[in-house]
């Protein structure tokens, strides 16, 4: 675990002003250069943009802090960025905010010591729609950055399935209830090509699961690995919708994730 010396922590950095409110980011950085000897030493090093969740209603940066703090700790630049939920603007604000998040960052790699040829999102779910989104869009949305892997916890990724409680009905990302158009470009899974140009994903998702059914991340998992993708799906034993957050499940967790970055970035 990290002290809070091995880590510089800035906090509410100005992403940009929306009518609505100003977007932020909190950008963690190892506090201490590589060890000398290693691969990295004196390198640039890999960036994991964190996406909070609270189904498009609530949320804010902070939710990810113990996670950021433990990937600086393990020698990744860690960020993460806010967008402007359902009340305030409607689809697409979401998923426009975080390709801006994690633009800005990008931008700024000389600054945080990143390497911008090396960058992961990782989302709890509606943040984990939201990375995987911005993964497997292109730039759909306006993002620029190349996303070269992604993990998704406990996410909704096919909003027009029967399964998903709201799909087909009312959703805080819309004025009036969505149309079929609307549903399918919010969706992940239908930028899912044959093309096999996605990132390498990891999907973990708790068998006990009660606010988004496991078929989701299932789903999605099928989807990438038809298409040629490499994909890891986990269904984690006897894990609720936020057991990334407990202190039960997070230390496996997060040697999963950060496994999973560390091959793939």
């Amino acid at each position: 675990m990290s002290n809070p010396s091995d880590v510089l922590v800035h906090r509410n950095r100005t992403v940009t002003d929306r009518e609505e409110r100003t977007l932020t980011a909190d950008v963690y950085c190892p506090n201490s250069p590589p060890a000398e000897g290693t691969e990295t030493a004196g390198s640039p090093r890999p960036l994991v943009v964190f996406v909070y969740g609270g189904a498009w209603e609530t949320g804010s940066t902070g939710q990810f802090a113990r996670w950021a703090l433990d990937a600086a700790d393990e020698g990744f630049v860690a960020a993460e960025v806010s967008y402007r939920l359902g009340h305030e603007a409607t689809f697409p604000a979401q998923i426009e905010d975080v390709c801006e998040g994690i633009d800005w960052v990008v931008d700024r790699a000389d600054e945080f010591g990143i390497d911008p040829d090396a960058v992961a999102v990782v989302g709890h779910s509606a943040g984990a729609h939201l990375a995987l989104l911005a993964a497997l869009s292109d730039d759909e949305f306006g993002r620029r950055t190349e996303i070269d892997a992604a993990v998704g916890v406990s996410g909704v990724y096919d909003l027009r399935a029967d399964d998903h409680e709201r799909a087909g009905e009312s959703l805080p990302l819309f004025d009036d209830r969505p149309s079929a158009a609307e549903l399918r470009r919010c969706s992940p899974i239908t930028y899912v090509d044959d093309d096999a140009d996605a990132p390498p994903t990891l999907l973990l998702h708790g068998s006990k699961d009660s606010v988004v059914a496991p078929d989701q991340s299932a789903r999605l998992a099928d989807a990438l690995e038809a298409a040629g993708n490499e994909v890891e799906y986990d269904a984690v034993d006897a894990a609720d919708h936020v057991f990334l957050h407990s202190s039960y499940h997070y230390p496996a967790a997060r040697e999963r994730v950060f496994s999973f970055l560390r091959e793939s970035l």
